[in-house]
């Protein structure tokens, strides 16, 4: 397996659309889809600013039987994907305390974390469908210094802007990360290997 700089894992409940927003974002398709089965990886070279990423995404499965396998593929991600559906208000409320208290006692300190709310298009053609409000999903956000996009993975509104985040967010906090090595006389060739392999 190929070397992977920034590992991502997306998390979310059962049917809102996690497998739907990867193709998109991989394939640029929108189609029917299985319900994933523990997790599924993808790799995907990427160029934001002309600084290059290799990006392993790793698409969890939603239902609580797989509740420790998704605790498990958290482990070393240094961003996280968190999806609610728009139109479903259940799939909001066990954000904080099920999918964001995954992520902060399972994955990388610091990890950055991305709110995502699915199935724009649907809310803009019947916009009385909307479960839950702009101004929620921004409080919630701004405990966790996370990131808020409301997307449609059929349109392919609003997806390719998460992972763009993510990349640059992640090239910024290695350059901090190099700067304070130079600030303690080392050189980032120098710092000490982090542990976690090729998903560290």
């Amino acid at each position: 397996m190929e070397t992977v700089d920034l590992k991502l894992v997306l998390l979310g409940q059962p049917g809102v659309g996690k497998t739907c927003l990867v193709y998109r974002y991989l394939y640029n398709t929108f189609g029917e889809t299985i319900s994933t089965i523990g997790a599924s990886f993808a790799m995907k070279k990427v160029e934001v600013a002309g600084r290059p990423c290799n990006l392993g995404i790793w698409d969890t499965a939603g239902q609580e039987r797989f509740d420790s396998l998704s605790s498990f593929y958290c482990r070393g991600a240094r961003a996280a994907i968190i999806c609610f559906d728009l139109s479903d208000r259940s799939s909001f409320e066990c954000l904080q305390n099920k999918w964001i208290k995954k992520v902060t006692e399972e994955a990388e300190q610091g990890c950055h974390i991305c709110l995502v709310g699915t199935k724009l298009d649907l809310i803009q053609s019947q916009p009385g469908l909307r479960a839950v409000r702009q101004d929620e999903v921004l409080g919630l956000a701004a405990k966790y210094n996370a990131h808020v996009f409301e997307t449609s993975a059929k349109v392919g509104q609003g997806v390719g802007e998460i992972f763009d985040r993510i990349v640059e967010q992640f090239h910024a906090r290695v350059q901090t990360s190099d700067h304070e090595a130079r600030q303690r006389g080392l050189g980032p060739g120098n710092a000490s290997p982090k542990p976690g392999g090729c998903c560290g």
